[in-house]
């Protein structure tokens, strides 16, 4: 039992460094995202400078719908994926979340 208790430990903290690990790559991702937006060089106050928000949506346009849904289903967390379903929209690309904003 002493072992069992030992070895759930263990299995429990490689668990929570691959969570670190895995959020870790997140914000190095999406930090990867801005500095290429170049949303830093924007003069301050003109949006969108300085915020992250849309950044994914961008990305997504230049990519395309396969490779996006491809990166969400193997790279993502399951909210994420389930934020970024889309639908091709004849001439763009249309997230399932901006539908409700409609």
């Amino acid at each position: 039992m002493n072992n069992l208790t030992y070895m759930e430990a263990i299995d429990q903290r490689e668990r929570a460094k691959r969570q670190v690990r895995q959020q870790q790559n997140r914000c190095d991702f999406i930090n990867y995202l801005y500095d290429r937006s170049g949303r830093h060089d924007l003069p301050k106050g003109q949006h969108p400078h300085a915020v992250f928000t849309g950044l994914a949506e961008e990305f997504a346009l230049e990519l395309g719908r396969e490779i996006v849904e491809d990166m969400s289903n193997n790279w993502h967390i399951k909210n994420v994926r389930d934020g970024l379903k889309l639908k091709d929209n004849a001439k763009k690309i249309v997230f399932k979340q901006d539908e409700a904003q409609n």
